[in-house]
């Protein structure tokens, strides 16, 4: 429990901050997605699933404008909460799969390759269900889903679509993820999934 809540501190604050440091860019970039991942990847699919579920569920909670898209509302519908808690689980399940199948002391070009298409697909379903949880929660703002679904690809409210965030978040995990999987692997007596599977 005190690994999730710290993994979660963290992810948040990097939510959190993002938002203030970059309010002009609000969707754009955000680093607490590949955090959850990590936290997965290094410490199994269990921890990663509740970091990103408890993460993702105070991070919507939040009424600051430019934490993400639904707060302008101050308040948030639990079904939005209930897509959004279950979309950050999936970060940390996806990370705790691929856990198992790397050698994470090696790294190398192929590995940061794949990080980036996992950030790839998993962004881009967390940017589309994440519009059809805005739609189920909040119909009143669309004709129908699809017009949601489809509102995620073309710039309306900002100078830019709302997949934007999936592009640079590809890039973000081809960055981040290797040396973060370097130093949490330089931590003195922290047990990855890998060390205690061994």
């Amino acid at each position: 429990m005190a690994l999730i809540s710290v993994f979660s501190a963290v992810c948040f604050v990097a939510g959190y901050g993002r938002g203030l440091a970059l309010s002009s860019l609000p969707g754009v970039f955000e680093f607490m997605t590949v955090l959850i991942f990590v936290s997965g990847l290094m410490f199994g699919w269990v921890v990663g699933a509740l970091n990103g579920a408890l993460t993702l569920f105070i991070y919507m909670l939040v009424p600051y404008p430019f934490a993400h898209p639904a707060a302008f509302l101050f308040t948030i519908s639990p079904v939005l909460l209930l897509v959004m808690v279950l979309l950050g689980a999936v970060y940390g399940v996806v990370g705790g799969v691929l856990g198992k199948r790397y050698n994470l002391m090696k790294i190398n070009a192929r590995f940061v390759a794949e990080m980036a298409f996992w950030g790839f697909v998993l962004t881009f379903i967390y940017d589309v269900l994440g519009s059809v949880g805005f739609y189920l929660a909040y119909p009143i703002f669309y004709a129908s889903v699809w017009e949601a679904i489809y509102l995620t690809f073309i710039p309306l409210y900002m100078p830019y679509p709302p997949i934007i965030h999936t592009f640079t978040n590809t890039i973000i995990f081809a960055i981040l993820v290797p040396p973060l999987v370097k130093a949490i692997s330089k931590f003195p007596g922290i047990k990855t999934s890998k060390s205690q599977s061994n």
